[in-house]
């Protein structure tokens, strides 16, 4: 042990040394100003404090260890190691740090530590193996053949691309074993350039390699060297033939990507870690409604968030040895913002890519908002069709009902006229004819069902036609309350007409319109008390259109059951102790009657109400004296 070094025995010496004493459970004892100011804090602020507070995480087991084997050490004995420790500017300083056992010594009585801040030295030592790491690295990815040689002139590396230039094996190119592959004819004047004159610069020179494949071919290459201080040199050794054909390729990749990037659909975004972009293809432009000169080098935070483009949860991507480009996302889902201030929907895929410690992500991004409304279209047209198949099972169900009931009556009817054979003749011949009468009243029920929906499946299938002629709406509509007075009287129900003024004479289908009115007096007639009233009310209306319409006093129904109405197959009550009979297509065909006269019909009810159903026929099917007289030839 070197008598300096037993000098730090004393508190009044240690005072003005980088030297400091810690106790066996790492407490500070004494330090002295340069060692505190090291850290960047005065004597009183350390002093008494624990070590572990000062020493980085991840240096603290190794610095506990090394402490501890320290005071187990004989007295007096020394080790030096290097520790990170906490400035107080927040940041972290290499320290080299000599402990020495001088637990026994009275005067001490702890371990003394010795600092030096050595931060400059290991950031520098850093420093130059990673620039030999990256000179080794980029002279093996070079395109170019490389030679270092000393300051004889013997080469002492050359990489891999200059073997694949040669043809010879890279051990074999050291010293003056390069020299082998050049031309016979060029070797001379190669060597004699190769060795360098004091104070003269080298000059580029090219010269020929024999073929490597034996193709016959000798590559034309091209040399050029650099002296270094130590009186070596690096020298470059390009294929001319193929770094032009590399050049005309790479030429020709660019603007093949530049070609892709400006056609493809989706927008192209790349960014850097800082959010800064640096890649906005056209696609962008356009669905961002920005020039790109407008954007690149600028942060990107304008357009869409960052973190949509960067790892989920922000844990960085690690790279698996060798590879340098890794998918972070696909279709991940987030909205964008144009540059008026609009947002919209967006999926996007991202990569990321890492070139000396930068990293760039790459976005591809695709604008969703027809896709999504297409999506919202598709379930409403999924959900109608789950309705319409619910109403149409609902209608299956039903009709066994319906068409079950007059063939019922047809059938019974019948085995009652087969037992009546012989019966008095003129009590046989009325049971008979009462007989008849309800077959055929069952029998019509019946037709009118199948009419009905035949109609409604003529009406989906867009082939329901009209045969259009004049219609007197006043005839039309007593015809339809003349169909109807059986039920009528059958109900106890009244059916009025008041038709308010003269009503124009009408182009359309009279079929067609008086099935649609009737539909609608069905109804009313169906749905009304017994001793009620139905009242049809027909009148031109101010706008030039022509109105009918029908009004009842009787059940009524709820706004929202008005749509569930006028709905094919649908009835608003769908259980099977229901008190209304119907197959429910009487309003739904009357609706599509009246449109395909251009008209509407509309429903007004509340329950215990009643209701009203307007038929709203249009301007243009009111015919004039012209018409009138054309319909006539």
């Amino acid at each position: 042990m070197q008598a300096g070094e037993r000098s730090v025995g004393t508190p009044s010496q240690m005072l003005d040394g980088a030297v400091a004493v810690l106790s066996m459970d790492g407490r500070i004892l004494q330090i002295g100003q340069a060692a505190a100011e090291v850290l960047g804090h005065t004597p009183q602020a350390l002093t008494g404090s624990l070590l572990d507070q000062h020493i980085h995480p991840e240096d603290l087991q190794v610095a506990k260890q090394r402490l501890r084997t320290r005071a187990a050490a004989p007295q007096g004995s020394s080790r030096r190691t290097i520790f990170r420790f906490r400035h107080a500017d927040g940041g972290w300083r290499w320290l080299e740090v000599t402990a020495r056992n001088e637990l026994d010594d009275p005067g001490i009585g702890g371990l003394a530590l010795t600092v030096r801040d050595v931060s400059d030295a290991i950031t520098l030592s850093e420093r130059l193996r990673a620039s030999e790491v990256r000179y080794r690295t980029l002279a093996e990815a070079a395109p170019v053949g490389i030679l270092q040689a000393d300051a004889a002139g013997q080469v002492v590396f050359a990489n891999a691309r200059l073997s694949a230039i040669t043809g010879l094996e890279p051990d074999r190119l050291l010293g003056d074993g390069w020299l082998g592959a050049v031309h016979p004819d060029d070797r001379a004047r190669v060597a004699a350039e190769w060795r360098i004159e004091p104070g003269r610069d080298p000059q580029p020179t090219d010269f020929r390699f024999h073929d490597p494949e034996g193709a016959g071919s000798d590559r034309r290459v091209l040399c050029q060297r650099i002296l270094m201080e130590d009186g070596g040199a690096i020298a470059t050794i390009t294929d001319v033939s193929e770094y032009l054909h590399t050049a005309n390729a790479l030429r020709l990749s660019e603007a093949r990507n530049e070609a892709i990037l400006d056609t493809v659909a989706e927008a192209i975004l790349t960014v850097d870690e800082a959010g800064i972009l640096l890649g906005f293809n056209r696609a962008a432009e356009a669905m961002f409604g920005v020039p790109a000169g407008d954007m690149l080098w600028r942060p990107l935070d304008r357009l869409i968030p960052l973190a949509h483009l960067r790892e989920e949860g922000g844990a960085r991507l690690e790279f698996a040895p060798g590879q340098t480009t890794a998918l972070v996302a696909r279709d991940r889902a987030a909205e964008a913002e144009r540059a008026d201030g609009t947002r919209f929907p967006v999926e996007l895929s991202v990569s990321a890519s890492e070139v000396e410690g930068r990293r760039i992500y790459t976005a591809i991004l695709r604008d969703v908002t027809e896709r999504r409304r297409a999506e919202a279209e598709l379930l409403a047209a999924k959900e109608a069709a789950e309705a319409a198949d619910r109403a149409k099972s609902t209608f299956i169900a039903a009709m066994s009902h319906e068409l079950r009931t007059p063939l019922n009556a047809v059938i019974g009817f019948s085995q009652l006229l087969e037992a009546r054979t012989d019966a008095p003749s003129a009590d046989r011949r009325g049971q008979q004819r009462d007989c008849v009468i309800a077959i055929r009243q069952a029998g019509e029920q019946l037709l009118a069902i199948i009419d009905d929906i035949l109609d409604m499946a003529r009406v989906e299938a867009g082939g329901l036609s009209l045969a259009e002629e004049p219609v007197d709406l006043t005839a039309l509509a007593a015809q339809a309350v003349a169909d109807l007075e059986f039920q009528a009287t059958h109900q106890g129900v009244t059916v009025e007409v008041d038709a308010a003024g003269d009503l124009p004479p009408m182009r359309g289908d009279a079929r067609r319109l008086r099935q649609a009115l009737g539909n609608l007096l069905s109804n009313a007639i169906k749905f009304s008390h017994p001793q009620g009233v139905v009242t049809l009310a027909m009148a031109p209306a101010p706008d030039g259109w022509v109105e009918l319409a029908v009004h009842d006093r009787g059940i009524g129904m709820r706004a929202d059951d008005i749509a569930t109405a006028l709905t094919p197959f649908a009835q608003i009550d769908q259980s099977a102790t229901r008190r209304y009979e119907g197959i429910g297509l009487g309003l739904p065909l009357a609706l599509r009657m009246v449109e395909s006269h251009g008209g509407t019909l509309t429903l007004d009810s509340a329950p215990g109400q009643g209701c009203t159903a307007t038929i709203r026929l249009p301007p243009s099917r009111v015919m004039t004296i012209e018409d009138m007289l054309a319909s006539m030839m």
